[in-house]
């Protein structure tokens, strides 16, 4: 799994999170592996970190194990990030809000594609929301998955 970009941008941030939030590889990766390797995304702040949003978006290890036997592995393409509507107006009504925690929304689009034993293949579209934390001075990090996706 890659590790996190040395960014300061949130939208970079989130368009890298949400590549590694989709790819995935059952063949050589258990599916605690791949949580550890997200868990390195996140924020070090407890307080804002909600883990459990990240956590939704693994197969549990039953599934995981099953993909397995299917020798299932997926890649992503990602298009374009962006802060959407809801955040923007926000922010510009109260814009000294954001320095509190200085948490950004970030919506992503783009594709994922799953391959599996044999010449099974597919791909579709996907967009998600994220919680990107961007402190002054620190490079982002993952704070969860949004669970519905803003425009």
């Amino acid at each position: 799994m890659a590790s996190p970009p040395k960014t300061t941008d949130p939208i970079e941030f989130a368009k890298a999170a949400t590549r590694v939030l989709w790819t995935y590889d059952t063949r050589s990766v258990s599916q605690a592996e791949h949580l550890a390797g997200l868990k390195r995304w996140m924020t070090k702040e407890k307080k804002y970190a909600d883990w459990k949003s990240v956590m939704d978006q693994v197969p549990s290890p039953v599934l995981w194990s099953r993909m397995r036997d299917g020798g299932q592995h997926a890649s992503a393409t990602v298009g374009e990030g962006h802060f959407p509507q809801a955040f923007k107006t926000a922010l510009a009504q109260d814009p000294g809000a954001i320095t509190e925690v200085y948490v950004y929304a970030v919506t992503v689009t783009g594709k994922q594609s799953i391959a599996w034993k044999g010449s099974g293949s597919g791909a579709e579209s996907r967009s998600t929301t994220l919680a990107v934390q961007c402190r002054p001075h620190r490079n982002c990090a993952l704070v969860g998955v949004l669970p519905n996706v803003a425009p």
